[in-house]
């Protein structure tokens, strides 16, 4: 087909299009009530003709790429191409339908035409008419009538324009600009309707009356044919590259001619190719069989040779497979022993859920059980999570016959690859009133503070934190040549039994002995010992934050200067401290938590979690202890001669408990009496005069009338004017009571 031709067809096409469109905006624009039935049938006019020529430009493509497709393939392409110009028969009988249909609409609408036009020709009298009688009406009439003229030609601008942006959502950017100008004309006929309600004059009234209309009328129109036209324009470029149908058509067909030729061509070839093929493969099998016979006796004889060599290899490999398993199994205890024969069975039993290799290397017996000892070198990357994963524990447990309640345990030596199991097969009963291993006796704080200089002590109310502070500090004095500065702002308590001269009786002179310490530590050392006791020192710094820097710089130079610092408080937390203070500020100090106060110092200290664990155990049986030892004496526990316990943090040492002294077991005096190791109970002359009072250790309580024992104090006795001491000997054998 020549290109004049397809321009023909095509410009029919678009000669069709134009009609249908220029027809449907007559009857959609034209602002007449009797075009209003025929609105909806004008735009499906026009929406069936566009869709026409979408639908055959993008068949014609499909069907033009489908023969380029087709011209390689085989007879399943062709069924396919057959379908496919089945389906394009309906579309194309479809089509026809609706085209006809189309003209007989256009037919339709040339007639409703004309009777439009006899019924403009009617309208226009009518208006005549109402313009004659328009004279006799009030003014308020003509002002409602061009404002009805407004709201109408306003509301069907604004409609259509909103079913255009509705429908073609492509043409939403064009059609948003002229909703901006339509809002704009709403603004400037609201402006000119008021200008014209303004108009009292009969004459003016009509004139400028019409004139407003036909301008409301005619730009509104506009509005539409502006939108309809951005539309209209769009569609057109959709439409660009439509063909003919009867082209289609006729192209279609000469490619399905094409087509089926072709592949008789190919099959044709396809079947000498095959013919060819099957002629040669004959001759080959042939060739073959009879080298495949020779091949196969003399193949035959020599795998029987190989088969026999294979068995035998076979048989080493499988000896030497069964060995290397044996070596990658864990090592084994040796021997028929109980321990021996557990070891073994959890050791396979990680071997054979988990693989991992855990070689026996020692097994011991306990107070409680067993420990066996594995080597872990074979599994570097071994942890507790592994070690512990599902219900091991338990199966191990079993293996163990472990005591009903508890479970095994596995501890880690990293530096020795170890892997340590304890299974516990009894318990050991253990009495609440026996003192728990490691704890060091009352007996032991004299040798212990001897060279104690920094100490900080804290415990709850009523633990016993002046008492023992004062304790401590007569026992270091009495061991060594010095004084002590007591600044004690609880002074007027009720409870102030301290025996130490207070040199600070107030929270200002606490701060102000924390300057003169300062102002001490620029001078040069003294040869004699000096401390400085602050107590209730939280209080202090709570009332005078500033005074922390002045604690921290003497806390930290004290040891350079032969002096010492001894403070007391209730809370075991240094951060708790007004003035910022952390726990490495607390560093140098030697800590001394009484009672409770054990559980806050061990959760906030740098302590392992293992020292922790075995910190928190020996605290906790520390108190029942301490509970039962009260019980048995008939002791509070805010009595002088109670069962009291500390725990004590030494700088780079290991934690441990002490039971503290009683009260006033070590006490002032204005007599100087340094010993070596052991508290005197008599004076000790010296040839060093001195003016400060120190201290002295003496004995406080009597001996046992009965057999000569040291005694402790033993409660009170009540009487009806005062409390009676009471004391009982410490020999177990005697016990004796007496006041």
């Amino acid at each position: 087909m020549s290109s004049s031709k397809v321009q023909k067809i095509s410009l029919k096409y678009q000669i069709i299009t134009v009609v249908l469109a220029v027809g449907s905006a007559i009857v959609l624009f034209v602002p007449i009530k009797q075009f209003k039935p025929f609105k909806s049938a004008a735009s499906y006019l026009m929406s069936a003709s566009i869709i026409s020529f979408i639908t055959t430009r993008h068949s014609m493509r499909d069907v033009l790429d489908e023969v380029e497709k087709l011209e390689g393939v085989h007879r399943d392409d062709t069924d396919r191409l057959n379908r496919k110009l089945i389906k394009i028969t309906d579309e194309k009988s479809e089509l026809i339908d609706q085209i006809v249909k189309l003209n007989e609409d256009i037919e339709a609408l040339k007639l409703d035409s004309a009777e439009q036009m006899a019924e403009l020709r009617t309208c226009q009298q009518a208006i005549q008419e109402a313009l004659n009688n328009f004279t006799e009406s009030k003014n308020s009439a003509a002002h409602t009538i061009v404002e009805d003229c407004y709201q109408v030609a306003m509301r069907k601008c604004v409609c259509h324009v909103d079913a255009l942006w509705r429908n073609y959502p492509e043409c939403q950017a064009e059609l948003d600009e002229i909703k901006l100008e339509i809002e704009a004309k709403k603004e400037r006929f609201t402006d000119k309707i008021t200008a014209y309600n303004s108009v009292v004059d009969m004459g003016d009234l009509i004139d400028e009356g019409l004139k407003l209309q036909e301008l409301m009328i005619v730009q509104c129109i506009e509005l539409r044919c502006k939108a309809q036209s951005v539309v209209i324009n769009h569609l057109t470029v959709i439409t660009t590259d439509a063909v003919p149908f009867a082209q289609y058509e006729e192209e279609l067909e000469s490619l399905v001619k094409l087509a089926n030729h072709e592949i008789t061509a190919a099959q044709q070839k396809r079947k000498d190719d095959l013919q060819s093929i099957i002629q040669e493969f004959t001759g080959i099998i042939d060739n073959h069989k009879t080298n495949y016979i020779n091949d196969v006796n003399e193949n035959i004889e020599t795998a029987k040779l190989a088969v026999r060599k294979l068995e035998v290899t076979q048989s080493e490999l499988q000896q030497a497979l069964a060995m290397l398993e044996e070596t990658k199994k864990p090592l084994q205890f040796s021997g028929d022993f109980t321990p021996a024969r557990m070891g073994n069975s959890v050791s396979m039993y990680y071997y054979n859920r988990y693989r991992v290799l855990l070689d026996a290397l020692d097994w011991q017996e306990t107070e409680t059980g067993i420990k066996i000892i594995y080597s872990i070198r074979r599994n570097p990357g071994l942890d507790e999570p592994e070690i512990n994963a599902d219900d091991s524990l338990a199966q191990t447990a079993a293996f163990c016959n472990a005591l009903h309640g508890t479970k095994p345990t596995w501890e880690f030596n990293r530096q020795f690859s170890h892997l340590t199991l304890t299974v516990n097969h009894r318990r050991i009963v253990k009495l609440k009133n026996e003192l728990p291993r490691g704890v060091r006796t009352a007996d032991k704080f004299f040798q212990t503070v001897k060279n104690w200089r920094r100490v900080r002590i804290t415990g709850g109310s009523e633990s016993g934190k002046s008492p023992t502070a004062e304790n401590l500090i007569c026992a270091i004095l009495a061991q060594t040549l010095g004084t002590c500065d007591f600044y004690d702002p609880m002074f007027e308590s009720v409870k102030n039994y301290r025996t130490i001269p207070a040199k600070g009786r107030s929270h200002s002179d606490s701060v102000q002995g924390l300057k003169d310490y300062q102002i001490k530590m620029q001078s040069t050392p003294s040869d004699s010992l000096y401390l400085a006791w602050f107590d209730e020192i939280d209080t202090t710094l709570d009332e005078n934050p500033k005074s922390a820097s002045d604690l921290k710089a003497v806390l930290k130079q004290s040891s350079h200067k032969n002096s010492g610092l001894i403070i007391t408080g209730q809370n075991a937390n240094v951060r708790n401290l007004k003035g910022g203070f952390d726990r490495s500020d607390m560093n140098n100090f030697i800590c001394l938590h009484i009672g409770d106060n054990y559980r806050d110092a061990i959760a906030n200290s740098h302590l392992s979690e293992s020292e922790r664990s075995n910190l928190m155990k020996v605290g906790d049986a520390l108190v029942d202890y301490c509970a039962a030892k009260n019980d048995e004496d008939g002791l509070d526990h805010t009595d002088s001669s109670a069962y009291r316990f500390a725990l004590v943090l030494e700088p780079n040492k290991k934690g441990f408990f002490m039971i503290l002294p009683e009260f006033g077991d070590y006490v002032w005096s204005d007599i100087i009496q340094p010993t070596e190791a052991t508290a005197p109970t008599e004076a000790i002359d010296t040839d060093e005069p001195t003016d400060a009072p120190t201290v002295t250790v003496g004995k406080k309580t009597p001996d046992c009338p009965e057999c000569g024992t040291e005694s402790r104090k033993n409660g009170f006795l009540k009487t009806s004017t005062e409390r009676v001491q009471r004391y009982k000997c410490k020999k177990p054998d005697c016990g004796r009571e007496f006041v």
